[in-house]
């Protein structure tokens, strides 16, 4: 199977990051709905879809005092699993809003780039805008993601973080390596053109 240009490899992998795009935002959007109706529901006192979307001060677990911290468990729509489980505060939805955004944005211009290397004609201006969108949003995830760790959740370096600011921080300098090779490939295929 060849890798670029139609019925590729490339189309595959554009595919595949269209239904992880299309998984995730699905997810964000639900989440945010749970924060929004776990809100709802701490803040009125109602128990509206309280099973699904359970926000409360009784927590389960032994090291916490009860009535000290709010307490949040999010299941899948249902069933009884669980999607995500933590402190109810506006840092614990910034951080998650904010990983929901980049994966989003991630996946949708993985997408349009991969989708853009199964066209015909590989060297184009579409393909070097989606790259360098990819690029930047890449690169502007690593001292994000190290300062929300830093500031909103005020923990000292971890190796985990400190790992996941390096693989994107690496990934984004590739990216922006091969947007300068694709925008140097244009401009010689425009200069072939023009002399031809």
């Amino acid at each position: 199977m060849k890798l670029l240009g139609q019925k590729s490899a490339s189309t595959i992998i554009s595919y595949l990051f269209l239904v992880l795009f299309i998984i995730l935002f699905v997810h964000s959007v639900y989440q945010l709905f749970g924060f929004g109706i776990g809100y709802y529901n701490w803040t009125t006192s109602h128990h509206l879809f309280s099973e699904t979307f359970y926000v409360n001060d009784e927590i389960d677990y032994a090291s916490y005092e009860k009535g000290k911290y709010v307490f949040f468990r999010f299941k899948y729509p249902f069933s009884d699993q669980h999607m995500l489980t933590g402190f109810f505060t506006l840092n614990t939805f910034i951080f998650h809003t904010f990983q929901n955004i980049f994966f989003c944005l991630f996946f949708l211009y993985g997408f349009k780039t991969f989708k853009d290397l199964s066209e015909k004609e590989l060297f184009n201006e579409t393909i070097i805008k989606h790259l360098k969108t990819f690029t930047v949003i890449t690169l502007l995830y690593a001292p994000l993601y190290f300062l929300i760790w830093i500031f909103i959740f005020r923990t000292g370096l971890e190796s985990s973080m400190l790992m996941t600011t390096f693989a994107f921080l690496f990934l984004g300098i590739i990216l922006h390596f091969i947007t300068v090779f694709f925008k140097k490939g244009l401009q010689l295929q425009t200069e072939s053109d023009l002399t031809i």
